[in-house]
C-alpha cells in the first residue's frame, strides 16, 4: 500500500503520473496546490483526502471538494499505515 502525496495543482504532468498510476489500496493526500485535484472527481481507485488548512487556505470548503478533507494529524496516521510513500 503507497501513500501518494500531490502538492501541485492538475497541470503538472508528474502529479498526472503519480495519481494515474495510483490504484486500489493506495492513500492519495492532496497538499499544497495539490488540492486543486479535488475541485473535480479524481479518476482514481485510491482513496483521496485533502489537506483542510490547504484547502480553506485557497479559499474553498469541504462542499467545494469531491474528498474527505483531513487535518495534518490525520495525515500523519495515513503516513504511519502505509508502507512506502510516494511524494
Amino acid at each position: 500500500m503507497y501513500l501518494i502525496v500531490v502538492k501541485n495543482g492538475p497541470n503538472n504532468s508528474a502529479e498526472r503520473v503519480k495519481i494515474s498510476a495510483s490504484k486500489e489500496g493506495d492513500s492519495v493526500v492532496l497538499i499544497q496546490d495539490g488540492i486543486f485535484w479535488a475541485l473535480n472527481d479524481i479518476e482514481t481507485e485510491a482513496k483521496c483526502f485533502a489537506i483542510k488548512d490547504d484547502v480553506e487556505a485557497r479559499g474553498y470548503t469541504a462542499d467545494d471538494v469531491t474528498v474527505p478533507l483531513i487535518s495534518y494529524d490525520g495525515f500523519i496516521d495515513i503516513i504511519e499505515k502505509c508502507d512506502k510513500s510516494i511524494g
